[in-house]
C-alpha cells in the first residue's frame, strides 16, 4: 500500500511559518492552557495559562501573541479556529 507524502508548511517570503495553537483541559496537577507552536513541529513551544475573562478565540489570540514575541516576529498575523484550537498565518508587514 502506497502512503501520501507528508505534508509540510510552507516558510512564507517573511521567513516566519504559520503557528498552531492546542487547548489542553485541566488535569489534576495543571490548569487549562493553551499551547502555542510553529506548524513545522521545529522550534520552542509557548504555553499560556487559560484566562477566564476572555473568550475562546481571544484565548488563542494571547498564545499566538506570546509566540510571537518569543519569537521577535512582527507583522500582520490572522487566527482562525480549528477543531482543536486555532492557526494563525503571517499576513504582510504592519503598515
Amino acid at each position: 500500500m502506497e502512503t501520501a507524502p507528508k505534508e509540510s508548511a510552507t516558510v512564507a517570503e517573511s521567513g516566519r511559518v504559520a503557528i498552531v495553537t492546542t487547548f489542553y483541559g485541566q488535569t489534576t496537577n495543571r490548569q487549562n492552557r493553551i499551547v502555542a507552536r510553529r506548524a513545522d513541529g521545529g522550534g520552542p513551544r509557548v504555553t499560556v495559562s487559560w484566562n477566564h475573562n476572555v473568550g475562546t478565540m481571544e484565548n488563542h489570540s494571547l498564545a499566538v501573541r506570546e509566540f510571537l514575541a518569543l519569537m521577535n516576529w512582527g507583522g500582520k498575523w490572522v487566527v482562525g479556529a480549528t477543531k482543536t484550537g486555532a492557526v494563525a498565518t503571517w499576513a504582510g508587514p504592519l503598515i
